[in-house]
């Protein structure tokens, strides 16, 4: 399974000075192994997410690809918008 995760993600942590290099490994090593380890969202059982230090990633699964593709702050009111 291949792990993609996408610009906008890379820039979030970037613009917020987050630096979760090792967790984020550990994670997608795990997404390599078994992609629907962690909670579905809205229903769907190809789009999921993930926490990290308070940061709420959401990932889709296509076709032997996971895409990183969001993420935002726990607290934060704005919602997930996975492709």
């Amino acid at each position: 399974m291949k792990v993609v995760i996408d610009k906008s993600v890379f820039l979030f942590l970037k613009e917020n000075k987050i630096k979760l290099s090792q967790q984020l490994k550990t994670v997608i090593s795990h997404l390599k192994l078994n992609p629907k380890m962690y909670a579905i969202i809205a229903n769907d059982d190809c789009i999921r997410h993930f926490i990290i230090k308070g940061i709420d990633f959401g990932y889709m699964i296509d076709d032997g690809v996971v895409i990183i593709s969001d993420c935002r702050f726990v607290k934060s009111n704005t919602k997930l918008k996975v492709r």
